[in-house]
This record gives C-alpha cells, structure tokens and sequence, in this order.
C-alpha cells in the first residue's frame, strides 16, 4: 500500500493532468451535438466489434456439437428418401393399398482413422455395436460410397475402404443402366476402376457411376462417380474404364453407416438359393 501512495505521490502531476483531459472530454462531448453523435457512433463500433469476436471465439467452440447434430440430422433425412423406403403394393380387385415400410436406416458416425497410401486401407469410425452397427454394413459419406464395415467392438469399427485390394462393389452407369464391379487397383486414391462393362455400350466421359443395389448392403442409386476415361484392348470383350470418385478419401471425416433392415432376409434366401444348386 505504501508504495501504491508513493507512486501516485511521485506521479501526481500526471494524474492532475489526466483527470483534467477527462473532464474536458466530457464536457465537450456533453455540449456539443456533433461531438456527442461521433462519440456514440464510435463506441457502438467498438462495442459491436467486441461482441463480434467473443460470438465468434463462442461459435467455434460449439464447432464439435454442430457438427454432430448436423450429422444426426442428415441421418435421419437420408432415412425418410424414397429410396431407403420398400413400398408393399397389396390387390384384392378393385381395392388397392399401398404402404412404405422402412427399408434402409443410417447410423451417423465420425472417421478417427483412415489410410490411403496402402494397398489394402481401413477407415476406423466412433460407432460400435452399442450403437447397431454390424459387419458387412455399408459405409458412406454425403458424396458418395466409402467402404465396408468389418470388424466391430463395443464403441468402434473398421471399414474396408474402397480403396482396398480386396474391395469390389457392385456398380452400373446410370444412363444405360449395366452393372459392373468397381475396383482399385492401388495407384490413385481418387481414382476406381469399374469393369465387366460391354464393349457394344456406348460411353462417354464424365457418365454418372452408382450403386447397383445388386447386394444386401448398398440401397441402389448411391452416387460413386463419374466416368475419367476409357478403353478397350485388342481383343477383350470389356471396357478398361476409370472413375474419378465423388467421395475424397483423404479429407473424409463424417460418415454414415447403413443398416438394410431387410438384409438378413435377402442373405439367408440367397445362401439357400446357393446351397440348393450344390
């Protein structure tokens, strides 16, 4: 305290002279309009540029909770699309009923892991069985596919990336409507390779590639790419066609994870189907 009393004694001069600009401020900005509009224009900038950057530290610290109801949000859109809907068509003469069951449900979920340098690349993600996801689920992104779940544990999965030597999904060119298999063959992780398709169908660059919905993961008609190029070697009955991928692996973060709800059902007749041929 005694050296508080020493320095304002040692500095009074200074203080006098401060106080007195004070109060010759204020009484000019008390009598004289201008002054005072100028005053009160500056003060609402300042004010407003404070506010401005606290709302924006506030704001992004709420980035993570956003970002997740923004995720749960669009699962839950992605649930009520017509194409994750099965419509039952009933007739008995003249009375027909239609009604839309659930076919397709999305678990929204965030990539803690993820390869793309590798031959054979895994994803990780934050979903486990505690939150219904199972092996063989699909796994997309909202551009387009990403891969296939694996393995589970409680809190956790691993996907097998599209950019997986033993990846192969089945896919059709949206405007003509073959199916195909789209593979990688471990080059460009931006870059799949879809092959079976015809030599007699007509192509062209920049041609839309999706989901066939030739399996009991993936709904049909999910967006995969677009036609880079094309060929055919001398003698092969196939086109040789390259797909740049709508889905950037490096840079995907949230994902979602589909349960076909009616895909035990379609497995167990189709494995019957294979056990009664052999």
């Amino acid at each position: 305290m005694k050296n508080i009393l020493l320095f304002i004694y040692r500095n009074h001069v200074f203080f006098v002279f401060l106080l007195l600009e004070l109060a010759c401020f204020w009484l000019i900005v008390r009598n004289n309009n201008f002054h005072r509009g100028s005053m009160l224009n500056s003060s609402n900038q300042v004010a407003g540029s404070i506010y401005e950057f606290n709302n924006g530290i506030t704001e992004y610290f709420k980035l993570k909770t956003i970002n997740d109801e923004l995720a749960l949000e669009n699962a839950t859109l992605r649930s009520m699309l017509s194409s994750s809907k099965y419509t039952v068509s009933t007739t008995n003469y003249t009375v027909r009923d239609s009604v839309s069951r659930q076919h397709y449900t999305y678990v929204p979920a965030k990539v803690v892991n993820n390869s793309t340098d590798r031959r054979s690349n895994y994803l990780t993600i934050d979903r486990g069985l505690l939150q219904g996801v199972q092996p063989e689920m699909a796994v997309l992104s909202s551009a387009g596919i990403v891969g296939i779940v694996k393995d589970v544990s409680k809190n956790f999965a691993t996907v097998i990336s599209v950019l997986h030597k033993n990846s192969s999904i089945s896919a059709k060119l949206a405007n003509t409507g073959y199916i195909g298999s789209l593979t990688w063959d471990g080059r460009d992780p931006q870059v799949v390779q879809l092959m079976d398709i015809p030599n007699h169908v007509e192509l062209a660059e920049g041609m839309v590639v999706q989901t066939s919905g030739y399996s009991a993961m993936f709904p049909a008609g999910i967006a995969i790419g677009k036609v880079r190029s094309f060929s055919i070697k001398e003698g092969d009955n196939f086109y040789s066609i390259e797909v740049d991928l709508f889905t950037d692996m490096n840079a995907v973060s949230v994902v979602y994870v589909v349960n076909n709800m009616m895909g035990a059902e379609q497995q167990e007749l189709e494995l019957q189907a294979q056990t009664d041929d052999n």
